[in-house]
């Protein structure tokens, strides 16, 4: 029983690591995305047919993704390292890419935001995730040593 407990707690921050940079992968693949979308239309409108890159259903997959990688990522860092501030601004992150869907399934649609508050909401939020997984990633490897073995 003692052995699975600390077979348990040793995989605990490699899983704690995988999701920190997936979350700040796909955070990053967000903010690239909400950026270059409008210069690629701009400059190369035959990207215009494409609708990976005008439609918002690569923002609703990616938050589908991004939401509970990040808050299992957040929760096992905060596990280990117990920074609440760590967890708030990624929970505050989380929350704010959340912003523009919350407001669309409420029958609003772009009529708060705009197409520009969007994007700033998106890319802020994005990068307050970043912030949070780089933070908790740091602090989960200097609270159990593994940092040194798996910073890559």
């Amino acid at each position: 029983m003692m052995n699975s407990i600390s077979q348990v707690s040793s995989t605990m921050p490699k899983v704690q690591f995988i999701l920190d940079k997936l979350a700040m992968l796909l955070s990053s693949l967000c903010i690239i995305h909400c950026l270059l979308t409008p210069i690629l239309l701009i400059t190369l409108p035959t990207f215009v047919s494409v609708s990976i890159f005008n439609d918002e259903i690569f923002h609703h997959v990616l938050l589908f993704f991004v939401l509970p990688i990040g808050a299992f990522a957040l929760f096992f860092g905060y596990v280990y390292h117990k920074n609440k501030r760590v967890v708030l601004a990624g929970a505050f992150g989380l929350v704010l890419l959340s912003t523009p869907l919350i407001i669309e399934w409420m029958g609003l649609g772009h009529e708060v935001l705009g197409e520009y508050g969007e994007v700033l909401i998106s890319v802020m939020a994005s990068f307050i995730i970043v912030g949070a997984h780089i933070a908790n990633y740091r602090l989960g490897g200097k609270q159990t040593g593994c940092q040194a073995s798996n910073n890559s």
